[in-house]
């Protein structure tokens, strides 16, 4: 153990505004927004406290649509497209919608320009349609991408068909509102010549549609990753993603003076390339730890000295998968969710979109998922932290994002990673914040390490109740855990409080707190001034019904937060009679989702929010 670390935050001090610009996953492909599966998944990412996730870009939007009349008078069957949508809007959610995919496969040829044209006039009738459908306000609110990694192999019309196709992407929109922001090109190799094309097409180049010019391009997105794809356990490379990211930025300088103040966007910004592979990393608190520290790299390299108008980082990780593969939920059940990017092939007949249709299943959050709730607590100014000795992220892996909340308290991240998947170890901290307002404040630790909200460790431990084998045998790991063993996967997935809350009398405007830090690990410290005031009541409590394995009966619940302060606990409750609830959630929660498992029929909902000083809220209710 290394000398202790004497760390003071004064949340008097201010630094800048901090943009929570990490707001964002993705996964592949479309369709999966009509499984039940995803529809539980997106209603758990939209329960992500403070809009925690708020954009999801997915692969394959398109495909969705269904072309009748051909490509000279297409009709269009919205259907299923209008149904994904909804699926997000109705869970407070944006897409980062990529324009990619092939209508009825009737698109051939962008160096044609009547297929051109024609995929123009497709883009103006998705803007039209949901700018009538969810208002031109909500639409502006969203970003338009061009198609997933064209130097990945998707691609397939050439470099001239790319830049003829994004100059139909552009003028489709353009004919709704120039507003909606359009970028792209979302390329995986660094600086690779379809990237040099596009920028350089959209800073000297000529419309193919307009000839008045270079077509607009609203931001620059890329995908840099920490690792290849890989089978094996390579160590990432997190600095990595940051330095190529640079190069993109110079070379943009150099080549592309006019486009070189555009926000930079990496929407797919994982430690790894490869959903799919399996890395025992990716079920716990290495993944949350290393997901925080590399978003404190970018602010750190990228944001506060100004390299780059840095203004969106997602992760790829919102596929449905198991406990190793690069997924924020561990699927149970008998479905096989493998096929994505390069092995998928749109098949529309095979969805299985009623409940009652598709097998049942169960979901895990994994600490991947846990990390972007405690990081949505952070506040928007970021605040003046010293530390003795001077923190060396880079190299012993501790850093901090120290935030004023708006209240006058603070929400700190004190982040412990370091790139070497076996390395371990524990730091000493002493934290001192200053410049709080005199008086009351509630002091909540949430933490994600190895040993709290560690599911995948509790799944291991367990034993497979169905197969008889004697006590000197090794445990389970079940592949089909019971209805027990779910509800102690599902206590342990929530993030744990280090401690109970304490309530500090600050009249100096000073906390201390003496911290045991483990690597890897990410503790959020939550310090709340005591308004004197109850929390306002949660709105909008809604119910979905879902089958569990063994066929229990689920109900996934999902409202709004009535009052957005952080600091705020829910309660979910059930009656029978309307007249007496009692609490179902086992630990508190801080997201504004819960799957209740096995409910009694025509039981009556209820949700309640709770502030750090033990003050309750009214009741939200809703009948089942």
């Amino acid at each position: 153990m290394r000398q202790r670390t004497q760390i003071n935050v004064d949340v008097s001090k201010p630094v800048r505004p901090f943009k929570r610009f990490w707001r964002g996953t993705g996964f592949s492909p479309a369709e999966l927004l009509l499984e039940p599966e995803m529809r539980q998944m997106v209603a758990y990412l939209g329960g992500v406290p403070h809009e925690g996730v708020r954009y999801l870009r997915i692969h394959y939007l398109l495909n969705l649509l269904t072309v009748i009349g051909g490509i000279a008078n297409p009709r269009y069957d919205w259907s299923l497209l209008d149904r994904a949508l909804d699926v997000m809007v109705e869970h407070r959610l944006k897409p980062f919608f990529e324009l990619m995919g092939n209508p009825s496969g009737i698109f051939t040829d962008y160096e044609n320009i009547d297929q051109v044209k024609a995929w123009r006039d497709l883009v103006t009738a998705v803007a039209d349609r949901y700018a009538g459908r969810y208002g031109m306000e909500e639409l502006r609110s969203w970003f338009f991408e061009t198609t997933n990694e064209a130097d990945s192999g998707w691609w397939t019309y050439g470099e001239r068909g790319y830049t003829n196709y994004y100059d139909a992407c552009v003028a489709g929109l353009d004919a709704v509102d120039r507003a909606l922001p359009m970028g792209g090109p979302g390329t995986a190799r660094t600086l690779s010549p379809i990237f040099r094309a596009i920028v350089a097409h959209c800073d000297k180049g000529v419309s193919c549609l307009t000839n008045d010019g270079p077509p607009r391009i609203d931001f620059i997105s890329i995908h840099e990753k920490g690792v290849n794809g890989s089978i094996e356990d390579l160590t990432p490379n997190s600095n990595g993603i940051i330095d190529r990211t640079l190069l993109v930025v110079d070379y943009l300088r150099q080549h592309h003076p006019r486009l070189a103040e555009l926000p930079i966007v990496n929407d797919e910004c994982d430690p790894q390339l490869g959903w799919s592979d399996q890395h025992s990393w990716h079920g716990r608190a290495y993944y949350a730890a290393i997901i925080g520290k590399i978003i404190e790299q970018h602010e750190r390299r990228i944001i506060a000295p100004k390299a780059a108008d840095f203004t969106f980082l997602s992760n790829d990780h919102a596929f449905i998968g198991g406990w190793g593969q690069r997924t924020i939920f561990a699927y149970f059940g008998p479905r096989n969710f493998r096929r994505a990017q390069w092995e998928h092939k749109t098949d529309l007949s095979t969805l299985a979109t009623d409940v009652d249709a598709a097998p049942p299943f169960e979901q895990i959050k994994k600490p991947g998922l846990t990390s972007l709730e405690l990081l949505a607590t952070l506040g928007d100014t970021l605040c003046e932290a010293t530390a003795y000795p001077k923190l060396d992220p880079d190299i012993d892996g501790l850093a901090i994002l120290p935030t004023k909340l708006a209240d006058g308290g603070a929400s700190i991240a004190l982040i412990h990673s370091v790139d070497a998947i076996t390395q371990s170890g524990r730091t000493s901290v002493r934290l001192q914040i200053d410049g709080l307002e005199p008086g009351r404040h509630g002091v909540c630790l949430l933490r994600i390490d190895d040993e709290f909200t560690n599911p995948m460790e509790v799944w291991e431990a367990q034993r497979d109740e169905s197969n008889p084998r004697g006590p000197w045998e090794p445990v389970g790991a079940p592949r089909e855990p019971t209805a027990d063993q779910f509800a102690e996967l599902r206590r342990a997935q929530e993030p744990a409080l280090l401690h109970p809350i304490s309530i500090v009398d600050a009249q100096d405007g000073r906390i201390s707190l003496d911290l045991d830090v483990p690597l890897p690990s990410l503790t959020q410290i939550l310090v709340v001034p005591d308004t004197g005031a109850a929390p306002s009541a949660p709105t909008g409590l809604t119910a979905r019904r879902y089958r569990g394995l063994g066929e229990r009966p689920q109900r996934m619940l999902f409202w709004a937060a009535g009052d957005a302060r952080p600091g705020i606990f829910y309660d979910v409750l059930t009656s029978t009679d309307g007249k007496i609830f009692e609490k179902v959630n086992p630990v508190p929660l801080i997201s504004t989702a819960y799957l209740h498992v096995s409910p009694q029929s025509g039981v009556r909902y209820a949700v309640r929010a709770r502030d750090a000083f033990g003050r309750e809220s009214p009741l939200c209710t809703i009948g089942d």
